[in-house]
């Protein structure tokens, strides 16, 4: 079973991490936590790889940013690039929550056309000043010709101060915007047969 409050890491010694290799040096991965499964038949549902400010994409994680200076997390490194990463676990995250569809990242190999289509823009996905961990995320839903946006805004505070944690607190933020994606999924298949029926 996968945990919410536990970071998945992996050591690779063999990749390129900013400032040089180190043999001390850890890599982190975002992982799935676990959610209300909901019975949903969408089909197929593809999260497309999320657009993120280019001071987030790095292979370096951050240890915090203020707005203006950024901090990083001493040899401490993502152990894939982390817009395909955010996507990746997401797309899992929603399959963990829709059961009965197939959710499907941007980097599968299959030739599926999808039925509703999910694209994200990160805002901001940081630990902050405060010390919570935000999650800013302009989010689009398409599917049947209708295109639906929100703003979801976010946050939590890490269990711990390490490295570790701040990675699961942003591991956990996935899972609460999963678990967003997936209402404003149900709540527009529940309303769109009553929109057409006959009084």
């Amino acid at each position: 079973m996968k945990s919410s409050m536990r970071a998945v890491w992996v050591a690779m010694g063999f990749l390129w991490c900013g400032c040089g290799t180190s043999p001390n040096t850890t890599y982190y991965t975002l992982a799935a936590v676990s959610g209300t499964l909901r019975q949903a038949s969408f089909g197929t549902v593809e999260v497309r790889r999320p657009g993120i400010a280019g001071y987030r994409d790095r292979t370096e994680i951050l240890a915090q940013w203020d707005g203006q200076r950024l901090e990083l997390a001493d040899n401490a490194c993502w152990g894939e690039p982390i817009a395909a990463m955010i996507g990746r676990v997401l797309a899992d995250d929603l399959s963990e929550r829709l059961r009965g569809t197939i959710v499907l990242g941007a980097s599968s190999e299959l030739s599926i056309q999808a039925a509703v289509v999910v694209e994200l823009v990160i805002r901001k996905f940081d630990l902050g000043t405060d010390g919570y961990v935000h999650l800013n995320v302009l989010a689009s839903i398409r599917r049947a010709g209708e295109t639906s946006t929100r703003a979801v805004a976010l946050q939590t505070r890490p269990v711990g101060t390490d490295t570790g944690a701040v990675v699961a607190a942003m591991s956990n933020l996935l899972g609460q915007l999963a678990d967003e994606l997936a209402n404003a999924l149900l709540t527009r298949a529940d309303s769109a047969p009553s929109q057409g029926r006959a009084h």
